[in-house]
């Protein structure tokens, strides 16, 4: 007698041969077997044992292609697979025989629930590889949609490039929503969903909390072991591995680092490398090209000491270009003192040839005051007491200008006497004779408005002469500004009052020495002249006394040239120790002991030692590899670093989208695994 069981099978086998009739009756003789009492034990097996095991009709292709695609759809619906099956062969039944019947919709319902179901559990006994199979590529079949639909909270924090701690945050929110969407839908009842739900929501959140950390400890021991054997023969893949590690540790984009590296070109600085534009990051990738034994080494190490060599120049020519001063104060001063003096007598000619009679008296009037009674003082002296060197300076001037009984009235005699005068201003000033300098100076400012009054001209040539003479002091003023005594607020104050052409005379003063202590640091690659320019200082005086719209351009110069000292000293600086321990391990690959032992026959000695040597030949990069990083990192050329790290970054980005489809792809066919775990 058949049991309810095959009755079931036959059932449903039934229903899909379309056999309607058959199919009722067999629907009719299940439900009397359960209403009708029991067997027992004994008598059940014993019934068993006697009638033979109907054929199982889903044993055959078709039964494992079907017995595979409801094991897709079990865990791409997240456990609904039979419930929505069932739903429609209830609902369709009364218009095209689908499924079993029933009085109505909820009994139809139930009974292609139950049948569903019972070809489920046959299926996982006699075909468990073929359901095994359908459910895990379902799993990845829904993670790979998931993923390609930004669905996936996994797959979204890895392409944002997040860390360990941002994927495992994800993926653990992720797991729980799987995990509790294939507990629910794989309950039986209200109370076996709401139990489902909650254990695949705990059990999906550690599962994917989990997950991320776990396939980055597998993925990288993976790599760890294979990297040595397998990057002597792939160099090329090993080395776009690298430099997608060193630009991921940048910061920047591919895009970011060409346009650091045209700028510095176009600023004069074409030997800015992709290096120098990665910064830190690049900085320390070139540690090992200069350090172990490679074939890049010997150029790399040249290029680097060759540039460095050539930093005071490049900052003489920043400074120069950026206070718009190519020469040196002197040569400035020089310039524009002749300048003046030529504009000075041609005002001068036309102002004596066009000049009236002078009136001295007010000159000796203002003489007088200091050499009272004056002149009647030299005719009849009180005693013999003489002239201090005052006295005698503003007595010689009053005797250019006056005998005691006449005076000068020609323009060009007052003009030479004042000519005189200034040489023995200029004297005075020089032998720190200040107050005797003061005193002719009042005088000086007398004939200067002897010689205005008589000639206009004058006044204009005298002004001129004046305006040319602020302009060259302002070199000196910008000589003192360059002072660390000088606080730069006082002295940007001083240069914002000044013209145009004080300014600019300025300018060169307070470049000038700046240049000179640049170029008279020590030679070599050890010493960064451009640090010096970094002070707060210097950086407030540059952006206020650089030439108009290069104050930028002259810190971005700066700013590179520290760059490429620091990316010079992390390459080359610092001890010695590792260059000679990388030669030292280059030197030891050979060892004598293993021909030793070779010859004398202990095979097992030479063979551990020659197995020791290649292990440790094989760690790390191997020197084809790091060659090849070398020479991409020193490159200048900012077109061709462009298309390099567009290559690795397309790369690495394929990379994350496989990983993502990996990760997703197995944390949904956890789930659907944990789901079953459900009560």
């Amino acid at each position: 007698m058949a049991t309810i069981e095959q009755l079931s099978n036959a059932l449903v086998n039934a229903d899909r041969a379309g056999d309607v009739e058959a199919a009722r009756a067999l629907a009719a003789e299940i439900s009397r077997m359960r209403a009708a009492p029991q067997p027992s034990a004994l008598t059940t097996t014993e019934a068993q044992s006697s009638s033979t095991e109907p054929v199982d009709s889903r044993d055959n292709w078709m039964g494992s292609i079907d017995t595979f695609m409801r094991g897709a759809a079990d865990t791409m619906s997240f456990g609904l697979a039979d419930e929505v099956a069932a739903g429609g062969d209830a609902l369709f039944n009364p218009l095209f025989g689908t499924g079993q019947d029933g009085g109505s919709l909820a009994e139809r319902y139930d009974q292609n629930l139950k049948a569903q179901r019972t070809t489920d559990e046959l299926d996982a006994k006699k075909r468990m590889a073929e359901r095994l199979t359908g459910q895990i590529l379902g799993a990845v079949g829904g993670g790979v949609g998931l993923a390609r639909n930004g669905l996936s909270a996994t797959t979204n924090a890895i392409k944002a490039g997040k860390g360990l701690g941002g994927v495992t945050k994800a993926s653990a929110m992720e797991g729980s929503v799987l995990g509790g969407a294939q507990g629910f839908g794989s309950g039986e009842d209200i109370q076996g969903r709401l139990s489902g739900l909650g254990t695949g929501i705990f059990l999906g959140a550690g599962t994917g909390a989990a997950l991320p950390a776990a396939t980055t400890a597998i993925g990288g021991a993976v790599k760890g072991a294979t990297a040595p054997l397998i990057a002597p023969f792939r160099p090329a893949a090993y080395t776009d591995k690298a430099l997608r590690t060193y630009l991921q540790r940048s910061g920047k984009t591919p895009e970011q680092i060409a346009d650091i590296m045209r700028s510095a070109a176009d600023d004069g600085q074409p030997m800015y490398t992709l290096a120098d534009a990665m910064g830190n990051a690049g900085q320390r990738a070139l540690v090992p090209v200069t350090r172990t034994p490679n074939d890049a080494r010997q150029e790399v190490t040249d290029f680097l000491i060759r540039r460095q060599l050539g930093q005071p120049q490049r900052l003489a020519n920043a400074l120069a270009e950026g206070f718009d001063a190519p020469q040196t104060s002197d040569q400035v001063s020089r310039a524009l003192t002749s300048a003046r003096d030529i504009e000075a007598d041609q005002l001068y000619t036309a102002a004596r040839r066009d000049a009236g009679p002078v009136n001295v008296t007010p000159i000796l009037d203002r003489i007088d005051e200091t050499l009272s009674p004056g002149v009647n003082r030299v005719v009849s002296p009180r005693d013999n007491i003489g002239y201090d060197t005052i006295e005698g300076s503003l007595a010689r001037v009053r005797r250019m200008i006056s005998d005691g009984n006449s005076q000068v009235t020609d323009f060009n005699a007052l003009f030479r006497a004042k000519l005189d005068l200034d040489d023995m201003i200029k004297r005075a000033e020089g032998q720190g004779a200040g107050n005797r300098a003061n005193y002719l100076g009042q005088v000086k400012r007398e004939v200067d408005r002897a010689l205005e009054n008589a000639s206009p001209a004058y006044r204009n040539a005298n002004d001129t002469f004046a305006t040319r003479s602020t302009v060259i002091d302002s070199v000196a003023e910008g000589q003192a500004a360059k002072s660390g005594r000088v606080r730069s607020e006082d002295s940007i104050e001083q240069f914002n009052a000044m013209t145009p052409d004080q300014r600019q005379a300025f300018r060169s003063g307070y470049v000038d020495p700046i240049i000179a202590d640049i170029e008279s640091l020590p030679m070599g690659p050890a010493t960064n002249r451009a640090r010096g320019l970094t002070t707060p200082k210097y950086e407030q005086e540059f952006q206020a006394f650089a030439a108009p719209g290069r104050a930028e351009q002259l810190g971005n110069r700066i700013g590179r040239e520290n760059r490429m000292f620091e990316t010079s000293n992390a390459a080359l600086g610092n001890s010695r120790t590792a260059d000679n321990l990388g030669d030292i391990d280059d030197m030891a690959n050979f060892d004598p002991a293993v021909l030793t032992n070779l010859l004398t026959g202990n095979w097992k000695q030479a063979a551990l030692t020659g197995a020791r040597q290649a292990f440790n030949a094989g760690k790390g990069l191997p020197p084809r590899v790091v060659e090849r990083v070398g020479r991409s990192l020193v490159e200048t050329d900012p077109n061709q670093a462009l298309a390099t790290l567009n290559r690795v970054r397309g790369q690495q980005m394929s990379r994350d989208q496989l990983r993502a489809l990996i990760v997703s792809s197995i944390l949904q066919g956890t789930n659907a695994g944990i789901a079953r775990i459900s009560p």
